[in-house]
């Protein structure tokens, strides 16, 4: 599988390493925590990924956990790539350089969402009603 060539820059190495991590539920559960550990220890650096991270996180989560497997295999190594992409230190802009370290990992975020963008809406729907069925009383 390859990436659109509008793909940002270094996305294509990462996305090759997803076709195999998104392999076993296993290895996107983990990369999905240490994501969210990532997010949560920089969270005030992140800028718009603040807003963004969060909902590929919870389907990759959902996914892991197979609660969520309406994603197809395309949108899953998406998805897997830019969790890989985010969790590098050392990617097309260094995580560490003050105030730019995380805009390539922005870019790559704001790509993937919008190449699984339908994708990720069913989810959210799915992830509603699955809150509306819990917030539901039980019938007696």
């Amino acid at each position: 599988m390859e990436t659109p060539d509008t793909a940002p820059r270094g996305f294509a190495r990462f996305h090759r390493r997803a076709e195999v991590e998104a392999q076993e539920p296993g290895r996107v559960r983990r990369l999905a925590r240490r994501a969210a550990d990532k997010f949560a220890r920089h969270r005030d650096q992140l800028g718009t990924i603040r807003n963004d991270l969060p909902v590929l996180l919870r389907l990759a989560r959902a996914w892991a956990r197979g609660e969520y497997r309406a994603l197809p295999w395309r949108s899953l190594v998406h998805l897997v790539g830019a969790l890989l992409y985010f969790l590098a230190p050392v990617d097309a802009v260094p995580d560490f350089l003050p105030l730019v370290g995380y805009l390539d990992d922005a870019a790559v975020i704001a790509y993937v969402l919008r190449a699984i963008r339908k994708d990720v809406q069913r989810f959210e729907e799915w992830e509603a009603s699955e809150e509306s069925a819990r917030a539901l009383p039980e019938a007696r």
